[in-house]
């Protein structure tokens, strides 16, 4: 059957129609699937990104673990450290005294990554660590290597132990010489007596010296310096311990505010002369490079280290150790310790030496304890 021709030109714009509508269907079809490329291709950009991101925060997180371990910080304790990446902060938590002298403190490590796209990634790893008190011994109220120097009557020197086995598992175990010098190295103008070591058949006890014995002179002064084990040039090179505050960079710490309660921070003063006041008072293992001026009145509690001299004219009170002069390891001249008419008092406290020396240990990682903290 022919058709007319108002049928072929009717039938062929249908066709067209028809075509058209197909062509836009498929039009429609490839944008939707265009568009869903694209939202998946974005999506595996956006996860691929914060993959990046939270790797980067678990590295800076796990580098800042690292190097608080690496610094022997004193816990419990919180610093930040700045990375290529970002920030980590770490922070110590006590869990249980292992003995006298060890702690085990559990040690974390929070990650921050800030990615150029925006938001923040993080991440924290945490750890269980050992911290040991340090290997170098006392062996008097004051050590004074390169002698001492004492002027009148005033003032007290004591080697028996203030502390008690109340106060903590050393205490009270063992008293020490109030004073431990060199052969001939001590001298007193002023009255009082010989230099003796509190022996019938000796020299009698200058007035205000007590102990086991008051006053011990039998050793040269590096074999005095050698019997504490002290490792002075490894103290001052930084790699025995690193200290929590250096006077010089850091300023002296307000012990009123920066200082927690319960912390025996490590202060290194790395001065030729250094001189303290009332306002320094503290506590600790207090590291002095070179001589330590004493004026008005001044307290601390734990330990003195002094590569040089000591020279006190105040009203002050030590609870703890004094080892002073230890430069002579270095073959450095020092002058011997200079005890004035001060109303001064130096004493022996087990546990006070106890806390400062934990404070110059290093914290070692137990095996296997490192965990990420999901």
């Amino acid at each position: 059957m022919r058709l007319s021709s108002n049928e072929s030109r009717l039938m062929g714009r249908t066709e067209g129609g028809f075509a058209l509508v197909a062509v836009l269907l498929v039009l429609i079809g490839l944008s939707g699937l265009a568009a869903a490329g694209y939202l998946i291709s974005g999506t595996d950009y956006q996860i691929n990104q914060n993959h990046r991101a939270s790797v980067k925060a678990f590295y800076v997180a796990d580098a800042g673990l690292e190097h608080f371990l690496g610094r022997g910080r004193l816990p419990p304790d919180t610093v930040t450290y700045s990375h290529a990446d970002g920030f980590a902060k770490v922070w110590t938590t006590p869990l249980v005294e292992v003995d006298d002298s060890a702690s085990l403190f559990l040690v974390s490590s929070r990650g921050e990554h800030r990615a150029p796209e925006g938001g923040i990634a993080l991440r924290e790893v945490a750890t269980v660590a050992m911290r040991k008190a340090v290997g170098f011994g006392v062996n008097a109220a004051i050590t004074a290597a390169a002698g001492l120097q004492k002027n009148g009557i005033a003032g007290t020197v004591s080697g028996f132990d203030a502390s008690s086995a109340g106060d903590c598992p050393v205490g009270g175990a063992e008293d020490v010489a109030g004073l431990a010098v060199r052969e001939d190295g001590f001298a007193m103008s002023g009255g009082g007596g010989g230099k003796g070591k509190g022996k019938e058949d000796e020299d009698p006890v200058p007035p205000g010296f007590f102990g086991d014995p008051p006053i011990y002179d039998e050793l040269e002064a590096l074999e005095l310096l050698y019997d504490t084990g002290v490792p002075w040039q490894q103290v001052l090179d930084g790699s025995f311990v690193e200290a929590d505050y250096v006077v010089s960079e850091d300023g002296y710490p307000d012990f009123t505010t920066e200082i927690d309660p319960d912390q025996w921070p490590v202060i290194y003063a790395d001065a030729a002369d250094f001189q303290v006041n009332p306002t320094m008072s503290g506590r600790g293992a207090l590291i002095v490079r070179g001589d330590l001026k004493i004026d008005g009145i001044f307290t601390w509690d734990g330990v003195l280290l002094v590569g040089g001299s000591l020279t006190s004219n105040g009203v002050e009170r030590m609870d703890g150790a004094l080892i002073a002069g230890l430069n002579l390891l270095l073959g450095e001249a020092v002058d011997q310790v200079d005890l004035g008419n001060g109303n001064w008092v130096y004493q022996y406290d087990a546990c006070n030496v106890m806390n400062a020396l934990k404070g110059l240990g290093w914290p070692v990682e137990e095996p296997g304890a490192w965990y990420e903290v999901l």
